[in-house]
Formats: structure tokens, C-alpha cells, sequence
């Protein structure tokens, strides 16, 4: 009997299974990848089974098409692929779309990739010295070069030496650079070498060792909270105990929640571990991302992956370490497009069926996690509560904003920070300076009517950009709509038609004006733009080319400059006051990181916060610094009201070109899953518009399904929910959300 291959296609909605035959002999086996032909075009697809034919697939004869190329063998690990299917029925997804989201762009589907050659990309080599004057990093980035001969500038920069440096190396006529053809990129081309000295463990507190002296006997399948203040040097607890692992012959992940900070914590990486340290996220290429993920298939020695989110998913076996740092962040929550995962949420369970354990690192934990502690839960507590520079936390200095303005100081900054910043240059030191939006000012308003100009496609206002009159601009940040700035207003043709509020552009351009000589930078997702951009930012600051670092949320998060002695909030009221759940706490969070950020190194740090509210319970715990305290606080509104995460939620999205058309699809869905709602104990509330009513053009609705905690959605199995939908309104399904 001949034997026949089934391969998965992206056909349709949640894909398909087509027959093949194998008849060049490549032996392709189930979990390989594949290229075969279909409707006159190659696609790539997954083989899911190899079989004797039956009388079905013998009726088809020589009509059998063959498969044309095996692209990778054993891509799939059944083990693997078990606990993914098992979180497609956690997310309400089919398991094709969560094997499709899991698996590097373009493996599955009609995909052609994009060649390199033709493409020019620097090349760095060493020239003679004229001298031996260099700075240390310098002169180990030219004793690289003359050793290698030269280098490509992207590898360098993986290696941790930033494109600042080579050009203070060029300036100094002790190298060149010059545009040359790009090599192709293969598994081997992303390896970067081991540095010439690898950089040697610290040596730990008491605090740090007992942590590695309690995470030592954890079992398979476990997991452990760290719950360590700023600057307390949990990520040197990760890099030893990674290492450990790494000598047992086992793989680590290590994930970040943004991809602006994989940067520094890629550079200590491979200082420590050379080599063996890959990356992986949206910020690499199509190609880099397939090329990771192949080496982690076909590695015979241990890896250290740094990634965000989607890194969960790589195939590393045997997996030994799970780390997540900055657990609490809600950027490891996938909200769209479906599926809707929580990286936290994969990795414990990834852990359980597989092997491997579990380490979740946080200054402020989330509610989520500090309830799964033992012996509540299975999670285990460490705790390091000193910084390993030997200083306090920064004192928080509370800014009441209602006296300023009594007392006719109506600016955007207050005195005592004006004050404050004034000092900076004279003692070199540095600020940062958070501001909640980013941009030139929020909006665009007429103080006669009070209209705002909206963007056409969705319902929010757009934001102002651009530094002065004249040369500003309007932008929507849900779907990049941009358009001119009007003198008058559109609607009543007054001219009392001005920006109101303040993003980082403005208050770029303030400071500017109110303290000459200070040396600003911005930091925010307008400014850091490109893979490196994050990086290439604060080298500039850790090089003290600026006194204030003036950005958005993105500066709270994992950043260690030890000349920040100031961390200031502008306007902490836009934090405190969102119409959100987790509102609160996801404030708390975000501030203590920031006032994390400031005295890190020798000098005492301070922190600045202006606010209308100052007796705001957030402030408050903000000022004393009981973040434990307010956790216990919220834990009893939480469950005494039996909100998240005390009873579960979710959330279906729905959206369409037409407006009335998506609000009837929702209806009638509220309708189909009222019944079930009622028999599983579960609330439906609405259907209603979204928050955000229309982004891009096309009308959004939901609905919000609320139950008891620990139970099942109540939900229709398989894809009947999108059977019953018009062609043209779309349907996501978020269990769980963070933002409602």
C-alpha cells in the first residue's frame, strides 16, 4: 500500500488538511515543514500525519500532488505541540491559529522570503593607532576589530557595543566604516562570538544568595516570585542562576515585557555568556526570527533566549529556567489580533507538562500573583528588600498643584522642580522626567465651543506634534491619520482655537525656555524608532550628552543610569483618574518604578511628583512606600465587590465597516449566549459601543462576560461562535482581558 502525507494549510479561517504524496522520498514525517504546491502556488504548511492511503486517497490516483521540499525537519515537538493545543482552548482559539501565532512569520502560509543580497550595511575595521590614549570600551571594541579583521556593525552592536562608539572610534581615526553588501543571514550569521573577556559573576549580598539558595530546590514544574525593590540587583540573580542552568546542559528564557529594554539586558547577556545568548521579538526581521528559531531545533549546546512575549513559544528542549521580569507589566498580555494569551499564564503551564521552572521578578507585583503565593498557591517567595548601592530609596516629595496655581504660578512645572532641574548641570547630575502622552500637547480645542478635532476614521482626538507654531501637525495614534493645524476653529470659526495639555514635545520646549543651558533628550515611541533606536537613546544619556531625560511610561521601566539623582512626574493625575479596574494599581506600579530609577548609584536620589490630588490613596502609598499594604487594601475592595481576579471575565470584540451592521451582529450574539451565560452562572453585559468606538474606519461594539473564578467560558465550542457572523464583522475573543 503506498503511503501518503497530510499537511496543514493556511485555507480558511483556522486552516486545513490537504493529502500529498511523498514521492520524491524526502521522508517527511509528522512535525516537519514543508513546501507543496496548491491552486497553482507553493505554500508552506505543517505535516500532520504520514499513512497508508485508503480507498479515498487510491481513487485520486496519480492526481496526487508530491511534496516539494522539506524546509524543516521535526519543526514541531509533539510534547510541544500538546501544550499548545491545550492553550487554543484557553485563549477560545483553534489550534491552527495558535500554532500560526507561535511559529516564526511566514512558516506557515504563502510566504516568499525576501533575499539580502543587494543590500548595503555597514562594515567596521580597525585602522592604526596614533596613539594609545583610548578609553577601556574603546580600545576593547579596536582590539575586536584588528583580532577579526573587521566586523559587520549589526554584529557588534549584538556583541553590546553601541553605534556611539564606533563612530567616537572612527572620529579618533582609529577605525572606519564603510557601506558594503550584506552577507545572507543563516542560523550561523546571527551567532555572535564570545567576547575576549567574558564578564565574571558578581559576587552576591546575603539577600541575593539566599534567594539562589531557595529557588535550588524548587521542583519541576514550579515556580518562584522574587520580589526585590529597585536597584536590589535581581537581574544579577537571573544571570547566575541562568548560568546554572546552563551548565546542567539546560536551555533559559529570559523575557522582558518591552522591546525597549531587551537592549541592556541583551548586552549583559552575552558579556556574561557570549555566544550562547539569542534574541528574539518583533523587533528582529522576518528572517532573524526564522533563523533563531531554527538554531533553538538544531542546537546541540544550551541557549539563552532574551525576548518579549512571543518568545514563550520557542521550541527550547530541555527548557530548565523561565524568567519573567517585570511580571506585573501588562504588556505581556496579548490583546490583539486573537490569540489573546498572557505570556505569565503560558510559561506556568508550559513549565507544568513540560519540565523546567518558573521565575517571576517584580518591584511591585501584581494582585494576580501576590494571591498565588504560598500558601494560598503554589508559588513560592523570595525577597530582596536592600539596594546593592547601599542607599535608601529616594524620598517622594508631593508637588500639590492646587497651591501653585493659588499662589499665581500657573506653568507647567512647578517651582520647586524648575528649582530642582536648575541644580543638575552644576552637580552632574541627571533627571528624568515622565510625562503621561507623548507628543506636543493632547489635543486641539476652541475655547469659544469647546470642539476638539477628532480623526475622521476613528472616535479620539488627535494629538499635536511639532515643536513650535507653524511647524506642527496632527496625528492620530490609533491609525496614523495626520493632518494640518487650522487657525480657526472648523466648527464656529473662532479663533480662540489653541493645543491644550502638555506630551514630551511640549514639555521639551518649556524646559528649554524657563532653564537655558539645560541638555534635553525625549524618550518615547516617536523618538526610538528602528531596532536599536531604545539603545542608541540612552547610550547618548549614559554618555551625558543630556542633563534631563524627558518621556513617557517607556522610563520607568528597567533602566539603570547611576547619574539619576531626580525622577519627576508631571502630571499624575492623567494616571489615577482612567476609568479602568486595575487603575490604581497599574499607577502604583508605574510610579514606584520611576522613583526606582533615581539614586542608583552613589549619590541619594529624590523624587518630585505634581498633582492635583495629593490625598489620593495611590500618593499616599506612593510617599510611604507600602506597596504591600496597599495590595492587601485593594485584595479586600476586590473581593468583597468579586471583581478579577476573585471571578473571571471576557471579552468579545466585535468590529466592521458598517456601523449599524456590527451593533445588529452583536445583538444577536448577546442574544445566543444569554442562555449559556444563565445556565453557567455567568453575567453578559451589554452589547455597547467600545471605548473607542471606531478606530480606522471601522465600527467596534462588545460584550463583557462575567463569572465566577475558576470556571469555564461560557461559550459555544470550535469556530460557531464566527459560523454565525456576517462576512464582514469581525470577531475577537479575549478571556481574561486587563483592559475592559
Amino acid at each position: 500500500m503506498v503511503e501518503v502525507v497530510d499537511v496543514w494549510l493556511e485555507a480558511g479561517r483556522d486552516g486545513r488538511s490537504f493529502t500529498y504524496a511523498d514521492s520524491l522520498g524526502l521522508g517527511v514525517a509528522p512535525g516537519d515543514l514543508v513546501r507543496v504546491p496548491l491552486r497553482g502556488r507553493s505554500m508552506q504548511g505543517l505535516v500532520i500525519a504520514r499513512r497508508l492511503a485508503t480507498s479515498t486517497d487510491a481513487d485520486l490516483g496519480t492526481s496526487l500532488q508530491a511534496v516539494q521540499a522539506l524546509l524543516q525537519p521535526a519543526a514541531v515537538d509533539p510534547a510541544w505541540r500538546d501544550w499548545l493545543d491545550a492553550m487554543a482552548i484557553r485563549c477560545h482559539t483553534s489550534p491552527f491559529r495558535m500554532l500560526k501565532a507561535a511559529l516564526p512569520p511566514g512558516w506557515l502560509g504563502q510566504r516568499v522570503q525576501p533575499s539580502s543580497a543587494g543590500r548595503r550595511i555597514w562594515w567596521v575595521e580597525a585602522l592604526p593607532l596614533s596613539d594609545v590614549g583610548l578609553p577601556p570600551r574603546q580600545a576593547a571594541l579596536h582590539a575586536l576589530l584588528l583580532e577579526r579583521s573587521g566586523e559587520w556593525q549589526r554584529q557588534l552592536q549584538q556583541e553590546g557595543f553601541g553605534s556611539q562608539l564606533m563612530q567616537a572610534l572612527e572620529r579618533r581615526g582609529a577605525a572606519r566604516r564603510e557601506l558594503r553588501l550584506a552577507p545572507a543571514v543563516t542560523a550561523a550569521a546571527i551567532q555572535p562570538a564570545a567576547p575576549l573577556d567574558p564578564e565574571l559573576p558578581q559576587v552576591l549580598t546575603e539577600e541575593q544568595q539566599r534567594v539562589l539558595e531557595a529557588f535550588a530546590p524548587q521542583p519541576a514544574g514550579g515556580g518562584m516570585l522574587l520580589w526585590g525593590i529597585t536597584g536590589s540587583g535581581k537581574t544579577e540573580v537571573y544571570l547566575q542562576l541562568v548560568a546554572r542552568e546552563l551548565a546542567a546542559g539546560r536551555h533559559a528564557l529570559v523575557l522582558t515585557p518591552e522591546i525597549g529594554l531587551i537592549p541592556q539586558l541583551v548586552d549583559r547577556c552575552r558579556r556574561r555568556f557570549g555566544s550562547s545568548v539569542l534574541e528574539y521579538h518583533s523587533g528582529c526581521s522576518d528572517r532573524e526570527r526564522v533563523s533563531a528559531w531554527r538554531r533553538t531545533l538544531d542546537t546541540a549546546t544550551p541557549l539563552v533566549v532574551v525576548g518579549t512575549r512571543s518568545a514563550v513559544f520557542l521550541p527550547l528542549d530541555p527548557l530548565g529556567l523561565i524568567v519573567l521580569d517585570e511580571e506585573h507589566d501588562s504588556s505581556y498580555k496579548q490583546e490583539s489580533p486573537m490569540p489573546c494569551y498572557h505570556a505569565r499564564d503560558l510559561a506556568l503551564e508550559r513549565v507544568r507538562r513540560l519540565g523546567g521552572r518558573v521565575l517571576l521578578g517584580s518591584a511591585t507585583p501584581s494582585l494576580e500573583t501576590w494571591i498565588q503565593l504560598e500558601p494560598r498557591g503554589p508559588l513560592a517567595l523570595a525577597r530582596l528588600s536592600r539596594r546593592i548601592s547601599s542607599q535608601p530609596l529616594p524620598p517622594v516629595h508631593v508637588i500639590d498643584m492646587r497651591q501653585e496655581l493659588q499662589d499665581g504660578h500657573r506653568r507647567l512645572l512647578s517651582r520647586p522642580l524648575m528649582d530642582r532641574l536648575a541644580l543638575l548641570p552644576e552637580r552632574g547630575e541627571q533627571a528624568v522626567v515622565l510625562v503621561p502622552r507623548r507628543g506636543y500637547s493632547s489635543f486641539l480645542s476652541c475655547r469659544s465651543c469647546g470642539e476638539v478635532v477628532q480623526c475622521p476614521h476613528c472616535d479620539v482626538a488627535l494629538t499635536v506634534h511639532g515643536q513650535r507654531p507653524g511647524r506642527q501637525w496632527l496625528r492620530c495614534h490609533w491609525c496614523d491619520h495626520r493632518a494640518e493645524i487650522t487657525s480657526a476653529c472648523g466648527h464656529c470659526g473662532s479663533l480662540a482655537f489653541k493645543p491644550f495639555g502638555a506630551g514630551t514635545q511640549r514639555v521639551l520646549e518649556r524646559l528649554s525656555e524657563e532653564l537655558e543651558g539645560l541638555r534635553l533628550l525625549r524618550f518615547d515611541r516617536d523618538t526610538t524608532g528602528g531596532r536599536d533606536g531604545h539603545r542608541r537613546l540612552l547610550e547618548r544619556f549614559a554618555a551625558g550628552e543630556a542633563d534631563v531625560l524627558v518621556g513617557t511610561q517607556m522610563l520607568a521601566k528597567g533602566m539603570d543610569l547611576p547619574r539619576v539623582t531626580l525622577a519627576a512626574v508631571l502630571a499624575a493625575d492623567g494616571l489615577l483618574h482612567r476609568p479602568d479596574l486595575r487603575a490604581g494599581e497599574q499607577a502604583l506600579q508605574l510610579l514606584l518604578q520611576l522613583a526606582g530609577r533615581a539614586g542608583r548609584g552613589e549619590r541619594p536620589g529624590q523624587v518630585l511628583v505634581q498633582t492635583y490630588t495629593p490625598d489620593h490613596p495611590v500618593i499616599r502609598h506612593l510617599v510611604d512606600g507600602r506597596y504591600e499594604r496597599f495590595l492587601e487594601e485593594e485584595e479586600v475592595v476586590r473581593r468583597e465587590a468579586a471583581l478579577v481576579p476573585f471571578s473571571r471575565a471576557c471579552l468579545l470584540r466585535l468590529s466592521g465597516v458598517s456601523a449599524s451592521a456590527t451593533a445588529t451582529a452583536a445583538s444577536v450574539l448577546a442574544e445566543r449566549l444569554r442562555p449559556l451565560c444563565q445556565a453557567s452562572g455567568w453575567l453578559l453585559l451589554g452589547p455597547a459601543p467600545a471605548p473607542v468606538a471606531r478606530v480606522a474606519g471601522r465600527s467596534r461594539w462588545q460584550l463583557l462576560l462575567h463569572g465566577p473564578s475558576g470556571t469555564d467560558l461560557p461559550l459555544p465550542p470550535g469556530s460557531a461562535l464566527w459560523d454565525a457572523l456576517p462576512r464582514d464583522v469581525a470577531l475577537a475573543v479575549d478571556p481574561d482581558p486587563l483592559q475592559l
